[in-house]
């Protein structure tokens, strides 16, 4: 709950200090001393905030602007703000604050803090300038967010590339390491496992391919990574894009703690529990209709948020998600008749089919085009036995009773 109170606090507090800096840079003429940085922001404690942020620092001594320009940001007035995030359809937009005031609430977050200085000349600082302000107009700072192709970070890689096009060579062959989105968000989410098993829940095949090197830069530190090997040309030279980085604010290490209560360890309690039961009910020649009624309740919940998720929004990332092969929205079908003790034949033959698929998803596990959540197996191999144990059941008893 601490930590749900800091992430809200800091994001009330950008939003504040946002507001009080929407000021019109148009026409302002930056001065030869003037710097323009990406600000890279370390991982926080959040889920929403595990994968870092991205910014651009425009700071110029001779007029004491220091002001930062951030896409990361939305407005919470919008109308229908909540069903719009969860459609895929929420407007982000960039957003001016001042930048102490920027570094004051990613400290008070304990959050690290980096700065490169880009090695612009001063006509090259103009023109970016010239190209931020331009995007801070109001009809053109919002934009649709796409986590994996058009976020904070994508939107300074694209708009330094505009500003200067055919003059950016990223050198990123170092990079290359064959990776897919799903591999590049797993190596965040360590610390949150649970955040980890939804992502793999909710998001599809399609970020199972093989990410390019220049697609890895849609990650904060892959895009600081790519600006420190990029190259512009200056007077027909190719010179390096970027300064080493220096610190702003080190983030503090506090001591992690070690839990026990993760995705893989409850599921597999959960299968431990349903083999016990089965065991249970095979002896006994019983049915435990509680422990069925509900899982095939929230599988079938949880199908339905899934296909939800693929057909009904605009997110990229969770189409063709093959976890609808376990988690199948008609198991809610299936809840209303377990609910009646009713093992009709159609019925029968659904769960048979239900245990099959399992079975098929557990031997092709390595082999699917998707890949799966180590913790989702366990849930597969619930259904999948549960579903079976049912069919024997039904064929056995001429009439269930509890």
């Amino acid at each position: 709950m601490t930590n749900y109170l800091k992430g809200l606090w800091l994001a009330l507090f950008l939003l504040l200090v946002q507001l009080q800096a929407q000021a019109q840079f148009t026409g302002i003429r930056l001065s030869p001393e003037a710097k323009i940085s990406l600000i890279t922001c370390s991982s926080g404690e959040e889920l929403y905030s595990t994968f870092g942020h991205s910014a651009v620092r425009v700071n110029d001594p001779s007029t004491g602007m220091d002001i930062i320009f951030n896409y990361g940001t939305f407005d919470f007035n919008e109308p229908n703000f909540y069903l719009k995030f969860a459609q895929g359809k929420l407007n982000y937009k960039l957003s001016a604050a001042y930048f102490q005031d920027f570094v004051y609430a990613y400290v008070a977050d304990n959050r690290g803090v980096y700065e490169q200085v880009l090695n612009f000349t001063p006509e090259q600082k103009q023109q970016y300038w010239d190209f931020l302000t331009n995007n801070y107009l109001p009809e053109n700072q919002f934009y649709l967010y796409d986590f994996f192709f058009d976020n904070c970070a994508t939107r300074i890689r694209d708009g330094i590339e505009a500003t200067f096009p055919n003059q950016i060579q990223f050198n990123l062959a170092h990079l290359d390491k064959n990776m897919s989105f799903r591999n590049l968000t797993d190596l965040y989410l360590d610390p949150q496992p649970w955040g980890d098993f939804g992502i793999d829940l909710g998001l599809g095949s399609r970020i199972d391919r093989t990410a390019t090197p220049y697609e890895y830069m849609f990650l904060p530190d892959y895009l600081s990574e790519g600006l420190a090997n990029a190259t512009i040309q200056q007077n027909g030279k190719a010179v390096p894009l970027a300064g080493k980085m220096q610190v702003v604010y080190e983030k503090k290490h506090a001591e992690e703690s070690l839990s026990l209560f993760t995705p893989t360890v409850f599921w597999w309690l959960l299968f431990a529990t349903a083999v016990a039961l089965t065991f249970i009910n095979y002896r006994k020649r019983n049915w435990s209709k509680a422990f069925d009624t509900i899982l095939y309740l929230l599988f079938g919940l949880l199908g339905l948020a899934l296909l939800l998720l693929w057909v009904a929004t605009d997110h990229q990332g969770t189409a063709d998600n093959y976890n609808l092969l376990w988690a199948i929205p008609t198991h809610l079908l299936i809840f209303v008749y377990l609910l009646r003790n009713s093992f009709p034949k159609w019925v029968v033959a659904y769960l048979a089919i239900t245990a099959v698929i399992a079975a098929v998803l557990v031997l092709g596990w390595l082999w699917w085009p998707q890949q799966f959540h180590a913790s989702f197996l366990p849930l597969v191999l619930t259904i999948g036995l549960r579903s079976a144990y049912m069919v024997w059941f039904s064929r056995t008893k001429q009439k269930v009773t509890t």
